[in-house]
């Protein structure tokens, strides 16, 4: 049968940088990986796609190939698929999210391969590795803006042991990190453990909440509420606002409405580069029973010297 084109195969173009093409080819092998994929023709797909990229990762076989094609290839003795000669077993090493913890349990031995970790070695399916250990905490809001340190006890059979773990700034609700070789023991790694996979959830803070996407807002900026007076929405004013630091002063502009955000920059997550902390006001009436008659007179007047509903979509007041 003929060979397809191994650009063809990558889906990549014959200028394709050596990134992309290991990009295309780590796109490819996650789809179509017989342990993942279970459709009939998924095998060859996958041998298809790991021939392709050992010859377009290879320097000098790529330029064979791009001379002279599949021809330039035939008589040359040049390895099977990586994880050993003519195999498959291919050990595919993604983020915390993804599906490296799926493949790491359908392999065992390892070496460097193009995933950035290991592959497994030779056809011959090992020992499964130690499922790794799952283990949920809760962290305080400031420390997943600043990030920080953490203690938490994890169980061995019947041992606890005190794990540090460091929580990365900016962190969000949900996220999950893997800490390595501190869960269970691995037998088919002796001397070894598995990874301790923790999902990390954010308690509430009282006065600040974290930058929503759903609201068009950036995860790394942080939001805060403030209640104003009439007087200090009219006339301006200089307030004390808590931030995640302590506490800083901020200057309302006079005749400032509700809803308006006041920026202090670089006062939220800790990250690269920094998120910002928003001021919204919020102006907050005097009770009804606290207005005497002569500010109740003195509001009024300032009511009718200040028209609001004003433009076509509004009833006009009645002719006196």
């Amino acid at each position: 049968m003929t060979k397809r084109d191994y650009y063809e195969v990558l889906g990549v173009s014959r200028s394709a940088s050596q990134d992309e093409i290991k990009a295309a080819y780590r796109d490819l092998a996650r789809k179509y990986h017989p342990d993942i994929n279970k459709d009939d023709d998924a095998q060859g797909k996958f041998v298809e796609i790991q021939e392709a990229y050992d010859v377009l990762s290879d320097d000098e076989q790529k330029q064979m190939f791009d001379r002279f094609g599949h021809i330039g290839d035939a008589g040359s003795a040049r390895p099977g698929p990586r994880g050993g000669p003519g195999g498959s077993g291919v050990q595919v090493d993604f983020d915390v999210d993804d599906l490296g913890s799926m493949f790491d349990s359908f392999f065992g031995g390892r070496s460097d391969g193009p995933f950035g970790r290991q592959q497994a070695q030779g056809p011959r399916r090992q020992q499964p590795r130690t499922p790794d250990t799952r283990h949920t905490i809760e962290i305080d809001f400031v420390t997943a803006l600043t990030g920080g340190k953490k203690q938490i006890d994890i169980k061995r059979g019947s041992k606890s042991e005190s794990v540090e773990v460091t929580i990365p700034a900016g962190i969000t609700h949900g996220k999950k990190l893997r800490v390595r070789g501190v869960g269970h023991a691995d037998p088919s790694r002796p001397g070894k453990n598995s990874d301790l996979i923790l999902t990390i959830n954010i308690a509430s803070h009282p006065l600040f909440r974290r930058g929503e996407s759903a609201r068009g807002e950036k995860h790394a900026d942080i939001f805060l509420e403030l209640p104003i007076t009439f007087a200090e929405s009219a006339l301006g004013a200089k307030v004390d606002v808590p931030t995640p630091a302590g506490t800083a002063t901020i200057t309302i502009p006079a005749g400032s409405t509700c809803g308006t955000q006041l920026r202090l920059k670089g006062q939220g997550c800790k990250t690269t580069p920094a998120g910002d902390l928003y001021v919204e006001l919020r102006i907050v009436p005097p009770p009804a029973d606290a207005i005497s008659d002569q500010n109740r007179a003195v509001l009024q007047n300032l009511g009718d010297q200040t028209p609001v509903r004003t433009g076509e979509g509004w009833p006009k007041p009645p002719t006196p």
